[in-house]
């Protein structure tokens, strides 16, 4: 007991001493007090809970945003009742054509096609300092069709119809995987005036019939390109300058592990895009309050581009085995040899101009007026469509010409909306060239000889081609033919909102397309007049957060889509649409 009596006493006695010298340490000594007069008292006295010496990082935000989509479609007679056409070689055609057999088209047997899919789209934006901003716009479950991957196995569900769940889709089950990145890019932004953005990003101009982002929800396809792009702001418009990477031709990239890092080849075999241009379209918040002012003022608001693409490709690489090699494909290393490669000559420029203006004016509180058009041109050449060595020059020269125009009124509770645009076109012998036949090149020198006249007569390319996001219809240009080309239309629609209470808005309307071609020679009846489609859909919002939609549409096919070789007659198609998107 006295043992531990006296280690109490020497442990309180080293609390002590330690306490007594913290003391010693932050009490200033009596002698020492003539000094600390010489210096201000503030700096004299110690400062407690200091945040001097912690680094200040800057402050970084995760924005989200996207959507998912469903969409249940059902086509009437998609294919117009036509037959197989048997003019068409079907080793020749794409998987699209009419001339392919039944048992690849989705009008096997059945003249009414229901078929449902999905798509969660979501679009982070990673914010840093705001001066750096990171982007990307990820897709999981792109147009998955509903019940298109089942689970099977060979003993618990041998058939689909045991299956009890679905897997994730891959390239296996359902030609791609579950979740695919569209686009990853940065943007640097210094003090509002120069903009800086590089990676692989969203491409839109103006109305979209060139260049289309894709960013609606509604949208299926989208540019998403390769390069970097700078804006300066000229005070009355932003000055764009880019470089884009269309195709880098054959790479290292293989099934050769963690530890080897990809590269190009080749730089001769290169495609380069150089894009340059103007565009007030607003970016900054200033921008859009002064907009918002002008309206508000009920003056006229302008907006304009001038956007321009210059393309060129003097050399490419392909695939060459015994002599002859495939277009248009992205040769693989796997199981080749480094002399199956060849450079073979391409000699292809293209310069895409487009030109687009949009003004709105808000004469009063329940009124507003939109007008926007875009006019582009493609102009160009290619020396050698064909890749094979044995093939003689090819030369194909493109020069065609597109425009659209909209009008859209808003007063009260009512819209009318006029769509109108046009698309050149030439003699292509009954062909449109998207979802038909081909008629650029084609994947083997069997296919481009006399024997296949499309292809190989066609040597002047005059049809434009709109971007196939830029939706004008819901059958005939979306369906059957693919996009705008070799046509004019106009499409005038009527919609109102029958109810309009807190956050909940309804309506409906109706449409009416009349469309007709430009070159009646390249329509399959040697027409001009192409079909005339009536719309009614109804739709009802949430706030910006739920849109539905129900719309069915009708197609009165015209003599331009007979098939006269099989001596028959288009006949009248329609589609119900149902679409649900939740954005966030």
């Amino acid at each position: 007991m006295r043992r531990s009596g006296g280690h109490v006493w020497i442990a309180a006695g080293m609390v002590l001493a330690l306490a007594s010298t913290a003391r010693a340490e932050t009490t200033a000594p009596t002698a020492a007090a003539p000094a600390a007069a010489e210096v201000p008292a503030a700096a004299a006295k110690p400062i407690e809970n200091s945040d001097a010496g912690i680094p200040i990082l800057p402050l970084v935000t995760l924005h989200n945003r996207g959507s998912f989509r469903f969409r249940m479609n059902t086509f009437f007679r998609p294919d117009l009742g036509l037959p197989a056409d048997s003019t068409v070689d079907p080793s020749c055609a794409p998987a699209t054509s009419s001339a392919t057999p039944r048992a690849k088209s989705y009008t096997d047997r059945r003249t009414t096609v229901p078929t449902a899919n999905i798509r969660l789209r979501w679009e982070p934006t990673l914010r840093i300092a705001e001066i750096v901003t990171v982007n990307a716009i990820v897709d999981a479950l792109d147009n998955l069709v509903l019940g298109q991957t089942p689970t099977t196995d060979s003993v618990a569900a041998p058939l689909s119809v045991f299956s009890r769940s679905q897997r994730a889709p891959t390239l296996l089950t359902a030609f791609k995987n579950s979740v695919r990145v569209k686009a990853a890019w940065a943007e640097l932004n210094l003090l509002d005036i120069v903009q800086v953005a590089g990676g692989r990003m969203p491409e839109h101009f103006g109305l979209g019939i060139v260049r289309s982002g894709g960013r609606d929800p509604d949208s299926d396809f989208g540019d998403y390109v390769d390069g970097i792009f700078g804006k300066i702001n000229l005070g009355i418009t932003w000055l764009r300058l880019g470089l884009e990477f269309p195709g880098e031709g054959v790479t290292s990239a293989g099934p050769y592990g963690y530890y080897v890092q990809p590269y190009d080849l080749d730089q001769s075999d290169d495609g380069y895009r150089w894009v340059f241009g103007v565009d007030t379209t607003p970016s900054r918040k200033s921008e859009f309050d002064a907009r918002a002012l002008r309206l508000a003022e009920h003056k006229p608001v302008w907006d304009w581009g001038w956007y321009n693409a210059i393309t060129m490709q003097k050399i490419s690489s392909d695939l060459v085995i015994g002599g002859s090699g495939a277009a248009g494909t992205q040769p693989s290393l796997i199981g080749q040899a480094y002399d199956d490669y060849t450079l073979v000559p391409r000699d292809a420029f293209f310069w895409t101009p487009s030109l687009w203006g949009k003004v709105v004016v808000k004469p009063r509180a329940d009124m507003t007026l939109r007008v926007e058009a875009e006019a582009a041109m493609t102009y160009g050449y290619v020396g050698y469509v064909q890749s094979e060595r044995e093939t003689t020059k090819s030369r194909k020269d493109f020069l065609s010409f597109g425009a659209a125009l909209e009008a859209q009124l808003d007063f009260g509770r009512n819209q009318v909306k006029l769509m109108t645009g046009v698309a050149s076109g030439g003699n292509t012998l009954g062909s449109w060239g998207i979802l038909d036949q081909n008629i650029l090149a084609a994947s083997s020198s069997a296919c481009y000889n006399r024997e296949h006249p499309t292809l190989f007569r066609t040597k002047n390319i005059h049809h434009f081609v709109f971007n196939r996001d830029y939706r004008v219809d819901s059958i005939l240009f979306r369906e059957v033919i693919g996009s705008v080309t070799n046509a004019f239309y106009f499409k005038p629609s009527y919609d109102r909102t029958f109810y309009d209470e807190g956050d909940w808005k309804v309506g409906g309307g109706l449409s009416l397309l009349a469309a007709f071609a430009s070159i009646p020679e390249g329509t399959p009846g040697g027409t001009r007049p192409l079909g005339v489609e009536g719309g009614l859909d109804i739709w009802a919002k949430w706030g910006r957060y739920i849109s539905l939609r129900a719309d069915g549409n009708v197609l009165f096919p015209l003599s331009g889509l007979d098939a006269p070789n099989d001596g028959a007659t288009p006949q009248t198609a329609g589609a119900l649409r149902i679409q649900a998107i939740a954005s966030f």
